[in-house]
């Protein structure tokens, strides 16, 4: 199959209200978008949006990558059977050797796949999917605010079929907890609950942490310490499954595949580098008996479709972490990427030009 064609658009879309990433406050996303095109005549959109105070490379940095893998990549072939997603979308795109940035890999990763599927007709998931899939994904709702704000919303997503949900818990000690404890009052053990502090404590904040929820129910917690090799003694004092996030890009596999109390894996393209890389850490961390969950960077509705996609690749039925979408004032998508009672539909085909609001987009030269 050959990239018969190879465009760049750039956009930028207003948040709600302004987040906070590891200290960045974030008002607007803006990122870049790749449209390939067959001989036939089928598009494939992949989304490069790095995500400042996370990401490796600045958006400047990403701009000049795509360019050079347009002059590069205009006009060829794409290898057959990258779609397996075993290593050879890799050696097309040799992440080393071409100094790839995740986000970058990630958006080309997207646009051959997409691509793909749509001369094929065939949906993503099924393109991707070894042994079997889900055509609706569980999202894990994510709660984030004051007491009352969290305790509030927690009742609002229970009332819409979530069975899933993610509390931010990085603010201090005490006040952490008694939101722990708040929304367990709502969930009342029908809704698995995650926590996610975001690095925030040291060790003996972390474990205080731990002891203060007691007996609240939580399936895990996500990257508890500010130092990631204290988890097994964390888990030790503590007993609550860690999940890892922002430390897989820090990590080997190897370093953390034997780290105990570590049960589940986060999993964001976008930041890791890539569609392939994440499969195989999906591979492996089911070999291994961990979980491996999906997460969005807050990528627009064409990166959350895909990451959906994805997340759908599995045997087993997990809740992916792309609740994000919310912030959004405005979306890329004509039809946006809706979630009914806790799930993504993934059905829909992969987005062709007619479902793009081109309006919210400039191209590059």
């Amino acid at each position: 199959m050959k990239i018969a064609s190879f465009r760049v658009y750039q956009y930028a879309l207003d948040l709600k209200q302004p987040i906070w990433v590891h200290g960045t406050q974030m008002t607007r996303r803006e990122g870049f978008i790749i449209r390939l095109t067959s001989e036939q005549g089928a598009d494939g959109f992949g989304e490069v949006v790095p995500l400042k105070g996370w990401s490796q490379e600045s958006l400047n940095e990403a701009r000049q990558q795509i360019r050079a893998l347009r002059t590069n990549l205009a006009g060829r072939d794409i290898p057959s059977g990258v779609e397996k997603l075993a290593g050879k979308m890799r050696s097309w795109l040799p992440a080393d050797e071409m100094n790839l940035r995740p986000s970058v890999q990630f958006g080309m990763e997207m646009a051959v796949l997409n691509l793909i599927a749509n001369v094929r007709n065939t949906r993503l998931f099924q393109l991707v999917a070894h042994d079997g899939y889900h055509d609706h994904v569980r999202v894990s709702a994510l709660l984030d605010g004051t007491l009352e704000e969290v305790q509030g919303q927690a009742r609002k997503f229970k009332q819409e079929g979530f069975k899933d949900m993610k509390l931010k818990v990085r603010g201090p000690v005490e006040e952490s907890a008694a939101k722990v404890k708040a929304v367990n009052d709502v969930l009342q053990g029908e809704v698995l609950l995650h926590l996610d502090a975001n690095q925030a404590w040291e060790f003996e904040e972390a474990v205080r942490f731990g002891r203060e929820i007691e007996c609240s129910t939580v399936a895990y917690i996500e990257e508890p310490l500010k130092h990631v090799y204290q988890t097994p003694e964390f888990y030790q004092e503590t007993m609550i499954p860690v999940a890892l996030d922002e430390s897989l890009a820090k990590l080997s596999f190897d370093e953390f595949k034997s780290m105990d109390g570590v049960d589940v894996l986060i999993l964001k393209p976008t930041v890791l580098g890539g569609i392939e890389k994440t499969w195989q850490y999906m591979q492996q961390a089911q070999a291994l008996g961990l979980s491996a969950l999906i997460s969005s960077s807050f990528e627009s509705g064409l990166g959350i479709l895909t990451l959906a996609n994805l997340a759908g690749c599995t045997v087993r039925d997990q809740a992916a972490g792309l609740d994000t979408l919310k912030w959004f004032q405005q979306d890329l998508l004509k039809e946006k990427v809706l979630i009914r009672h806790g799930k993504i539909d993934i059905r829909r085909r992969s987005p062709q030009e007619e479902d793009i609001d081109f309006t919210l987009l400039k191209e590059i030269p």
